[in-house]
């Protein structure tokens, strides 16, 4: 049996109860981001005022590219705390220390209660986990998923839960999510056909309604950009000019982790090779090799790279690094040294965590275009055009059909303005048509650039004036204000 230490457990929970107040602190303080943070926060307000739970829209556009557990968590924040940053923050930190508390009993689990704090202290210690932490994205949910899965895998616990687990990672993740599942397959081969029915059913219950519901109603409009744009054809193609090389994904962790970092996870993969080379079995820790290597495989396949795309296998790379300085700690000192090693790496992650979260700086000031469109949301006119830059229309006009999905360019490339303007927004990439509209009326309310600013007819007038932004309001308007 496994040496179980309970002032670990007591240490592990309060450091976990410490970082959610950190990550709380001044949560609402910065903008809502470009581009996903905007986006999330809109589909929750959107489901505030139609109280559709099953179909997500932004833009008044019906919006397929998630499922829906982001529209239902960014909407209950707001609906509890208002609408605004803070709201569609909430629950990320949250799903963060739900990421790490699982983390923390694999590792109990595996070796005892010093290992599982080495690697919840390491993995909370890592850049692209804190920032994930703090804004409205899928991925950390998607995380979450994934490691209670590997947990109640691991642990053999009631395959409902292990279900529900990986079932709340696809509805967080869409088709993604079931890399919870590609992780945890080395722990569910051979668990019983009764435990695998029970967790496919319970699987099934989280994500076939939802699903099959939207196919029924929605058709191709639904499986086209849910699975055949944002799956397939993100993985068989470079969507959007991401044409990064096959390193790009190690040369990222080289930049966030460090080469040290590397060169000890390298040690533990090959501790972990040489055990299974010698013993010619699979034991339960075989599987943190399989957690870092095969996602990572996975994803350098994929032919559209994003740097979050790698988060999956940050919790795996902890537990390979705890793992690795444990195996190096097995007489009585080196495990008094682990053990203050361990409690440093935890009080670091608090450290590391207070100073990322910079509790004691100002408010970033909107971009341009966010301060503009928040200006006019106060003004009357059901909506806005916004005639997008000029380097966003080349995009546009040189970025090969075979790249392009239908969301390429659905944002004007910067959706945070729907969100500050508060109303529906016209996204133009022809200033021929964005002129047109204006001059007949479609819209009283508009934004360009300062060098697009020719291209609006000569009753509107501008009204808020940024170095790169200009608000203009239509001659009626202005003259009431």
């Amino acid at each position: 049996m496994h040496r179980n230490h309970d002032w670990f457990n007591y240490l592990a929970y309060g450091f976990l109860i410490a970082l959610l107040g950190i990550l709380y602190l001044r949560l609402g303080r910065d903008y809502l981001y470009d581009w996903d943070e905007s986006i999330y926060a809109a589909l929750g307000r959107a489901l505030l005022t139609s109280k559709d739970f099953l179909t997500s829209s932004w833009n008044n556009e019906l919006w397929f590219e998630k499922p829906p557990l982001i529209t239902w968590l960014t909407g209950l924040g707001m609906g509890i705390f208002g609408i605004g940053a803070y709201g569609a923050r909430f629950f990320m930190p949250l799903a963060a220390i739900f990421t790490l508390l699982p983390i923390y009993l694999l590792g109990k689990h595996l070796v005892n209660s010093r290992f599982g704090l080495t690697a919840m202290g390491l993995l909370g210690n890592f850049n692209l986990f804190l920032s994930r932490a703090r804004t409205v994205n899928t991925d950390i949910l998607l995380l979450a998923s994934i490691v209670w899965t590997s947990y109640f895998a691991l642990t053999a616990a009631s395959p409902w839960w292990l279900g529900i687990s990986a079932g709340l990672g696809v509805m967080a993740k869409g088709p993604a999510g079931l890399l919870a599942l590609i992780i945890a397959a080395p722990q569910l081969w051979g668990k019983s056909r009764r435990f695998l029915w029970r967790a496919g059913l319970a699987f099934l219950l989280i994500t076939a309604p939802w699903h099959l519901y939207q196919l029924f109603v929605h058709g191709s409009s639904f499986y086209t950009p849910y699975l055949l744009e944002q799956v397939i054809r993100r993985t068989t193609t470079p969507i959007e000019f991401h044409l990064e090389s096959r390193w790009f994904y190690l040369n990222f962790l080289l930049q966030d982790l460090g080469l040290g970092v590397l060169i000890i996870t390298g040690l533990g993969l090959g501790i972990l090779a040489w055990q299974w080379f010698r013993r010619r079995r699979l034991s339960s820790s075989s599987f943190l090799a399989w957690w870092v290597l095969i996602p990572l495989f996975l994803f350098t396949l994929a032919k559209t790279r994003l740097t979050w795309y790698i988060l999956p296998i940050y919790p795996g790379l902890a537990l390979v690094l705890a793992y690795t300085l444990n195996f190096f700690t097995s007489s009585s000192r080196s495990r008094l040294l682990y053990s203050l090693f361990s409690l440093g790496i935890a009080v670091n992650m608090l450290s590391h965590a207070f100073a990322y979260v910079e509790p004691t700086r100002t408010n970033s000031p909107l971009p341009d275009n966010s301060f503009v469109a928040q200006s006019l949301s106060i003004l009357p006119g059901d909506t806005l055009a916004l005639l997008v830059p000029k380097n966003e229309r080349n995009a546009e006009a040189i970025l090969p059909a075979s790249q392009k999905i239908s969301s390429s360019f659905r944002y004007g490339g910067s959706p945070a303005v729907y969100w500050y303007a508060n109303k529906p927004v016209r996204y133009y990439y022809n200033y021929v048509s964005f002129r047109a509209d204006l001059e007949n009326g479609v819209t009283q309310l508009a934004i360009t650039s300062v060098e697009d600013a020719d291209k609006v007819p000569p009753d509107f007038f501008p009204t808020i004036v940024t170095p790169t932004q200009i608000g203009f309001v239509k001659g009626e308007i202005y003259a009431d204000r």
